[in-house]
């Protein structure tokens, strides 16, 4: 999305934002059930969807009791209209001191959401690569993926004792994987590694963290990947790079166990001016990640906590405020099958 200059939004900004949302779930919802019969999405190109009210049987069960993580076990959608709480709105939303933690938090804030309290989606296509102890590996699997997110004010009956300016970030994670030879999404797959027909199935999952003014973080679901110290400053590492700022950030997850090696990598790229201008509510920002797990996580594909063989995911996305700016390829993989997920 372009960079917007001039007056910052109004109060009504985000009433329209709200509004469009909605009219574009709806446009989505009423034509989908055509779109699903059109020739141009034949019955193989729709790949099994996941339940969104969780798994009946957790993923990482019947492991000898041996307690593993596994993604699919993660809540698949908010339940209480958490999307909706009141948007997180801080007074500085520009000219930062990149040198200060508190003030180079809020500038990876705007790089990576936004400082205007609008919703934020990040679009991103992924490809997944198989890693095997022994034997050669090379390319598994394709995703498309949607990041949906809001800042909120966290309520301090239900988060007591957090330090002023705390905002806390509302996540769902929706991705449906494709074929790597066409990007596109299909019932059945072949894994050539194990000769095993997977059968694809979607992933949902929704997530909560607090994000803290000097910088540090905490998931509220899994601490292992973030649990940081409120009050102790965590600078950002936001490198500036000719016209723009790039951003380094990643988690590793703490617990020992067969889940590991698990870590995430990813690298946020924007114009150094937008940041910077307090005029300016959305930067354009591009976004890059690189995520290492066990492949049981995806019992699907033919693996169990025994095996030792990896998955590496290269993700490549970008940052846009509106559903409507969404790229026209996850409206129909992604948005037309689950339009709550805007």
């Amino acid at each position: 999305m372009p960079h917007q200059k001039g007056s910052r939004p109004r109060a009504s900004d985000a009433q329209v934002h709200d509004r469009m949302r909605r009219q574009l779930v709806g446009a989505l919802g009423s034509a989908a059930s055509v779109l699903a019969l059109s020739a141009g999405a034949p019955a193989r190109a729709q790949s099994r969807p996941a339940t969104t009210q969780g798994a009946t049987q957790r993923a990482s069960d019947g492991t000898a009791g041996e307690k593993v993580f596994n993604a699919y076990d993660r809540t698949r959608q908010f339940q209480k209209g958490e999307m909706s709480g009141t948007p997180w709105i801080p007074g500085q939303k520009g000219n930062f001191d990149l040198a200060d933690p508190v003030q180079s938090s809020l500038a990876r804030l705007k790089m990576t959401q936004n400082l205007v309290g609008q919703r934020t989606y990040i679009p991103m296509l992924v490809r997944l690569l198989l890693g095997r102890e022994t034997n050669p590996g090379g390319m598994l699997l394709g995703a498309a993926g949607l990041f949906t997110w809001q800042l909120q004010v966290p309520d301090p009956r239900q988060f007591p004792g957090l330090p002023p300016g705390t905002a806390l970030m509302r996540s769902m994670y929706t991705a449906r994987y494709l074929d790597p030879a066409t990007m596109e999404p299909t019932n059945e797959l072949l894994n050539p590694y194990n000769g095993k027909m997977m059968e694809l199935e979607d992933s949902l999952f929704v997530e909560n963290f607090l994000s803290f003014p000097k910088g540090g973080s905490r998931s509220l679901e899994e601490a292992q990947f973030a649990n940081d110290d409120p009050n102790v400053a965590k600078p950002r590492l936001i490198k500036r790079w000719g016209d723009e700022l790039v951003m380094f950030q990643g988690g590793t997850y703490g617990e020992p166990g067969k889940h590991q090696p698990r870590f995430t990598e990813n690298m946020w790229a924007a114009s150094h001016r937008g940041v910077m201008d307090p005029d300016t509510p959305f930067v354009d920002t591009r976004y890059s990640f690189t995520g290492v797990n066990k492949a049981y996580e995806k019992p699907w594909a033919g693996y169990t906590v025994g095996d030792k063989d990896i998955l590496c995911s290269l993700a490549y996305g970008r940052k846009v405020h509106r559903p409507e700016d969404i790229p026209d390829f996850h409206k129909r993989v992604l948005i037309e099958r689950y339009p709550d997920r805007l």
